[in-house]
């Protein structure tokens, strides 16, 4: 024990050297060009500079609830609560032996319990523990460390090397406050900040200077280092707090004044990167939804679709060759010829898509050369060399074969689950479901392939991680079970359940052979229904349904799933069939409901992983182990549903009008939220929860509904009739759009951003809008006040010819070309001749 003790520290030093080495290259970084914040910020459009028009709201100036829920019900324990207030009462009576036993065996069975002394944020129990242990008198604290260094020297003489960041992890939490804990959480930091984890290593370092009571770690050591991550994460004013404080304890050193001369240049921009991949929704599972510009003349004439794949809309296939769907491809891809492919069923859909402003719920996907999309009977993966090569061809016959990779074997037509059964019984028999405020009742899709195509966004949901696809799906469909749709029946003011039933299966991406299918449920053969496992204890998900697809972490996949209204977070295995490695409960859904449809999109930032619930609260856990770092409230706003209002009596349900879907995104220290069920974007810190500001999504009258991507420290927006940037520099103050940008027509479909531009749907059209740029300045004309309005104008709009009379759906880039996700058609485009 004591070899392993003498190993780790040895470790430790080395690891602390290498941490002073990695300060000093850093030191003489070249300047990154800092954004001064007390500077006004100037755009450039145009070459004509823009005052800034609107500042972002601040966190009290944000209003329009109609009615307010407080949200998602969080777990708590009360029975770890009563073993901390019996370990209290022996450390009050000085038997510190007995309470610390006590208080570390809490420590090991806190799991994702949460504790909260506002009910806005929740930290995990252990934070309260930790805070409990280091307030020890000395004898108190000789007496626990007596048990926990035993402990946390096991696990470090276990541990693989010293960059085991799953061990030194387990020792901060769960041993922290032993007399190793500081140098586990030192050498994490330096870990983090070796692969750029900023906002991970300030998180380490913070808690030893906040939380350790008597750390061997020279302070100013650790200062430095916090100077370093706060710079680097946009804190200017907090780094020179943190050097100063390093200054006071050991003076100006060489480091200190290495790091001092440097400190304004080591603020670099968020840029996020565009790629040929597409591997998720917004690109990645950092979400920041930058896509490859298409070529630079695509703009310069009007669009024609020289390939479309497409299948016949069907609330009930009657078999799969009638989902099955085929290709046109040349002359026949537009015009009468692609008119005459269109039957009376998608005719009265694409009537209804423009009548009702609907946006396709489906996504594409791009990688190694080939284009995903799924159909109402399968997964499809295309060649795009082969559709370029050959789409101009009107003479040649040419079938499904001749540009299909692969078509899986699994049939995606599938009753769709119990919650959507309800909302579509309830539109048709009681009258309607919600108000949508302002917005009719009857604009939501109702059908069960309206559903599918414009309006369950889960269903829709495919990613791809390490060359291996996957896609949530339903039952297979096949003669036995065509025609057993549960028949169900909504009670009076009891909330839709968000509870999903469905799969997700594993596809590899280059050959379409499954890998695996989750959840693994147990089938009695004689029924052929569906049984409850028996054992709760099962290494592979057995019940419930994904709220979204799976992002990538290590050799893990993590997904949030449902079960019964119930969200966790689970993360599998995708070498070992899918089996589980680790779950977390997060919260249960509240009464007053949530928005069915709405998928949750996890994002990962560094050692972060965030979840937007959409009910209320935001978690951020470690992904490596699905431990809940905090959970914080947010304000939810909405309407009573009068789609359940019945004989006057009152409801619980709220009818939210928010974000297009659940989504979660980092920007430096800033967590930004974008919510179904909150009509504001909020920004809060990352490492504590504490909010830093919040802004409307329709600050002039029109609103934006779902994000577009980040690129150069600014976020876009996008709705049916404008598009909105806000500067995240900037504190979220909106600097660019805002007002009808389509000539009074919608946008019927999502747009892209690439880096040289937007480009956005709307009706037969596609319209390009520049970037706004930044620049600071203290000096505005009024000519340039007066070219405000000029500067949202598009800089090209051309007409696209599908031949279908559907409106451009949703846009894509592969670099190459444009591609259209209309629905139930996947279209290519080329510049017409």
């Amino acid at each position: 024990m004591e070899s392993g003790m003498t190993n780790s520290m040895v470790q430790l030093t080395q690891i602390t050297k290498s941490c002073l080495a990695f300060l000093v290259t850093f030191f003489t970084l070249s300047s990154f060009g800092v954004t001064d914040l007390s500077a006004q910020v100037v755009r450039v459009q145009n070459g004509i500079q823009v005052r800034q028009m609107f500042i972002g709201r601040q966190p009290d100036q944000v209003d329009g609830a109609i009615d307010v829920d407080k949200g998602a019900i969080l777990k708590t324990d009360p029975d770890l609560e009563a073993s901390l207030a019996t370990a209290e009462r022996f450390k009050n009576d000085g038997n510190y032996r007995v309470a610390s036993q006590l208080y570390q065996a809490v420590l090991l069975r806190s799991g994702d319990a949460l504790y909260s002394s506002d009910d806005k944020i929740y930290f995990s129990l252990v934070r309260q523990i930790e805070q409990i242990l280091a307030e020890l008198p000395p004898e108190g604290l000789a007496a626990y460390r007596v048990m926990a260094d035993a402990q946390a020297k096991e696990i470090l003489a276990a541990a693989t090397g010293p960059q085991d960041t799953l061990a030194l992890n387990q020792v901060v939490r769960l041993y922290f406050i032993s007399s190793l804990g500081d140098d586990a959480a030192f050498q994490l930091g330096c870990i983090y900040l070796d692969q750029f984890d900023f906002a991970g290593a300030r998180r380490m370092f913070e808690k030893i200077l906040n939380h350790y009571p008597d750390s061997s770690i020279p302070r100013d050591q650790v200062l430095l280092r916090v100077a370093l991550c706060q710079s680097y994460l946009g804190q200017l004013s907090a780094a020179k707090e943190s050097l100063a404080a390093a200054e006071e304890l050991t003076g100006q050193t060489v480091a200190w004044k290495q790091l001092s001369s440097s400190l304004g240049t080591l603020s670099s921009p968020v840029t996020s990167s565009s790629s040929s991949g597409w591997s998720m929704l917004l690109g990645n599972s950092g979400r920041d939804g930058v896509m490859p510009a298409p070529p630079a003349n695509i703009m310069d004439s009007d669009l024609i679709a020289d390939w479309q794949f497409y299948f016949e809309p069907s609330d009930q296939y009657a078999n799969w060759s009638q989902a099955e769907g085929d290709v046109v491809v040349g002359d026949k891809s537009r015009g009468d010829q692609a008119a005459r492919t269109v039957k009376t069923s998608e005719e009265k859909i694409i009537e209804r898509w423009i009548e009702r402003d609907w946006r396709p719920a489906g996504q594409l996907l791009f990688d190694n050369g080939m284009v995903y999309f799924k159909s109402a009977a399968d997964m499809t993966a295309w060649k795009i060399d082969r559709i370029g090569s050959v789409a101009k061809v009107a003479e040649e016959k040419l079938t499904l074969n001749d540009f299909v990779a692969w078509r899986s074997v699994w049939r995606n037509s599938f009753a769709v689950d119990q919650s959507t059964q309800l909302i579509q019984v309830i539109r048709r028999s009681w009258g309607g479901y919600g108000n949508r405020n302002q917005e009719s009742a009857s604009t939501s899709p109702e059908s069960t392939s309206e559903v599918q195509l414009f309006g369950d966004t889960i269903h829709q949901q495919i990613s791809i991680v390490d060359g291996v696809l996957y896609s949530i799906e339903g039952k297979p469909f096949d003669d036995r079970n065509r025609n057993r749709e549960e028949n169900v029946q909504p009670q009076w003011n009891v909330s839709i359940p968000r509870s999903r039933s469905n799969f997700l299966t594993a596809y590899d991406a280059a050959t379409g052979q499954v890998q695996f299918t989750l959840p693994r449920v147990p089938v009695d053969a004689a029924s052929e229904k569906s049984v409850e496992p028996v054992a709760s204890a099962s290494p592979w998900l057995e019940g419930g349904g994904f709220m979204a697809a799976p992002i990538g972490f290590g050799d893990l996949i993590i997904a949030p799933i449902n079960v019964g209204g119930s969200i966790s977070v689970y993360a599998f295995d995708p070498a070992d069939s899918g089996r589980t490695v680790w779950k977390s409960f997060l919260c249960d859904e509240p009464e007053a409901g949530a928005e069915a449809w709405s998928a949750i999109n996890l994002t990962i930032d560094g050692s972060d992983l965030f979840v937007n619930t959409g009910i209320g609260v935001v978690f951020v856990l470690d992904p490596s182990t699905g431990l809940v770092r905090f959970a914080r409230r947010y304000t939810r706003t909405g309407a009573p549903d009068d789609g359940y209002r019945r004989g006057g009596w009152s409801v619980n349900r709220l009818d939210f009008n928010g974000w297009a879907s659940d989504s979660i995104m980092s920007y430096g220290r800033q967590l930004i939220r974008l919510s179904s069920d909150s009509n504001v974007i909020e920004a809060m810190d990352r490492n504590t929860g504490e909010m830093i500001w919040k802004t409307d999504m329709s600050p002039l009258g029109f609103k934006v509904d779902y994000l577009l991507g980040v690129h150069q420290d600014i976020l876009y927006a996008a709705g049916r009739e404008t598009i909105i940037a806000y500067d995240l520099a900037g504190e979220g103050r909106m600097i660019w759009g805002g007002e009808q940008m389509f000539d009074d027509k919608k946008s019927l479909g999502r747009g892209l951003l690439t880096s040289e531009g937007i480009y956005m749907p709307v009706k037969n059209s596609i319209y390009h809008f520049d970037l706004p740029q930044i620049i600071n300045s203290d000096s505005q004309t009024k000519e340039n006040e007066e070219m405000l309005a000029f500067s949202h104008r598009p800089t090209a709009r051309v007409e696209v010819d599908f031949g279908t009379g559907a409106p451009v759906g949703n846009l894509y880039s592969d670099g190459k070309r444009l591609w259209v996700h209309g629905g139930s058609r996947l279209y290519a485009l080329s510049p017409k001749e």
